[in-house]
C-alpha cells in the first residue's frame, strides 16, 4: 500500500525531471522519485551494515587469523 504524499519544487527542478521522464521511459514522476529515494536510504543505511560487519570481524579476529595461519601452514614452511 503508498501512500500519498505532496512535496514542492521548484519550476525548474520540475521542468527537469519531466525531461528526465521522457528520456528514461519512467511511468511517473512518482516512481522516479520513488526510485532516488530508496537508492538514498540503501546508501545511508550502508554504513550500520559495514560498523556491523567490521564489530563481527574484530570479535572473531584470534580465531579467524589462526584458521588462516593453519590453512598457511599446509600451502608454505611458517
Amino acid at each position: 500500500m503508498k501512500i500519498q504524499t505532496t512535496i514542492s519544487l521548484a519550476p525548474e527542478d520540475l521542468h527537469a525531471l519531466n525531461r528526465i521522464l521522457g528520456v528514461n521511459g519512467h511511468k511517473s514522476l512518482s516512481e522516479l522519485v520513488e526510485e532516488v529515494l530508496r537508492r538514498f536510504l540503501a546508501s545511508e543505511q550502508r554504513p550500520s551494515y559495514d560498523l556491523h560487519e567490521l564489530e563481527l570481524i574484530n570479535r572473531n579476529a584470534d580465531r579467524l587469523n589462526q584458521e588462516a595461519e593453519d590453512v598457511l601452514a599446509y600451502q608454505i614452511e611458517l
